[in-house]
């Protein structure tokens, strides 16, 4: 018999999660419903990997997941079952992994399973806002309707992500182009020099300077094979330790620490985060279980570590914008905005509004960073290229200037 990880609400107001051994999702669902329990989600253990940075380990892109969404509203709006609309979407999947996800959902959607809970069975393959907008269209009976939210919230989550890495390729090539530049000065060019510099008196005859590079680069030269693979040894281990929770909730402080692009970085986690929040809000999910999957989509775990403190705060009554103002992760502006939805029952529009205002906050720093992270770069990288060509030729200047004497 098949087993689920469901996470349940308590008549005591506990949230628990507990494996149950059950024939389907939608006996279980049922049989916990009559014990009073209220359900937040029910997955089969041991579900499929992940596609995608939300959705877990494996992962496609998400434009495809975001495409195959487009595809199924268009089809469940024109009235095809869902059955018939994952039948004729399975044709066009040409992911393997993507491909073997569907086949199950749709045959559990055919053994009477509702469509959430299919999805919510594959684990962290999909994400929890999806499954979670999805069993709330069900309830109101307007699924294309939810499909298109879902489908708008994620190509703004898109657009505003393509603006960062959009911000970030120029310098990162004119980085890759310098270090190029120096590994050559280095490890070709200098060990060339030296044989030159030995019929000048020997090196140590040179300027300090001069000595220092040319025994640096003798160095590198004849232990390349070592440093490359020591490099990379390095590597490999900061990156194992960067997939472990305390690797990775330390590096994700470290960028939110990081001068000017931390601000960036915690701007956009926050846009993440109070645009998903809004978007469960308006599908009819309880704002408690919003928080709990809006958390995660902040893409940072030390966000995502403070704002499980507030769903705790707010499943205890506390308002949502005190909880908030307690993490330090708004501004007052943005928690005056969130106060006056709460007051006046607009919050998911306050929610959207917040999300917009950083989204412009990101556009200006982003600029601002481009404007002065580009100059700054081409000076420092300058400046270190032009002291190895001086220190390399200063030598042969002082050579010339003694012979024409």
């Amino acid at each position: 018999m098949p087993e689920f990880v469901c996470k349940v609400g308590t008549v005591e107001g506990d949230v628990i999660e507990r494996v149950y051994a059950s024939e389907s999702a939608e006996s279980l669902r049922r049989d916990l419903e009559r014990k009073d329990y209220l359900i937040f989600s029910i997955r089969r253990k041991g579900g499929a990997l992940g596609l995608f940075p939300a959705f877990g380990r494996k992962r496609i892109k998400m434009k495809e997941f975001l495409v195959f969404n487009q595809q199924l509203a268009a089809l469940i709006q024109a009235g095809l079952p869902i059955v018939s609309s994952l039948d004729v979407l399975l044709e066009r999947r040409k992911n393997p992994g993507f491909r073997k996800a569907l086949t199950d959902v749709r045959d559990q959607v055919k053994s009477s399973a509702a469509l959430s809970e299919a999805f919510d069975s594959q684990g962290d393959l999909f994400p929890k806002i999806y499954s979670s907008s999805l069993a709330s269209g069900e309830r109101s009976g307007e699924v294309a309707s939810v499909l298109r939210r879902y489908i708008a919230h994620t190509k703004k989550v898109m657009l505003l992500k393509g603006k960062v890495v959009a911000a970030l390729i120029y310098p990162a090539i004119l980085f890759f182009m310098s270090f190029n530049v120096i590994g050559i000065l280095i490890y070709y060019v200098l060990p060339k020099f030296a044989e030159i510099y030995e019929g000048f008196g020997g090196l140590a005859s040179l300027p300090l300077i001069t000595r220092i590079l040319v025994d640096g680069s003798i160095f590198v030269r004849d232990h390349a094979v070592l440093l490359v693979s020591l490099a990379l040894a390095l590597f490999l281990g900061f990156s194992a330790w960067r997939r472990t929770p305390a690797g990775a909730l330390r590096v994700d402080g470290w960028l939110l620490r990081f001068p000017f692009l931390g601000s960036v970085v915690q701007k956009y986690s926050v846009s993440r985060f109070t645009r998903t929040l809004g978007t469960l809000v308006t599908g009819g999910i309880p704002l408690v279980h919003s928080l709990e999957i809006a958390g995660p989509a902040a893409g940072n775990l030390l966000f995502q570590k403070r704002l499980s403190e507030v769903a705790r705060n707010v499943r205890e009554g506390n308002a949502l914008a005190q909880s908030l103002e307690e993490t330090g992760l708004f501004s007052d502006l943005a928690l005056e905005m969130i106060k006056v939805g709460e007051s006046t029952g607009a919050l998911q529009e306050m929610l959207e509004n917040v999300s917009q205002l950083y989204d412009e906050e990101i556009d200006g720093s982003l600029q601002t960073l481009e404007a002065l992270l580009v100059p700054v770069m081409l000076v420092v990288m300058g400046a270190f290229i032009a002291g190895i060509l001086l220190a390399i030729y200063m030598p042969l200047i002082k050579s010339y200037g003694m012979a024409g004497q």
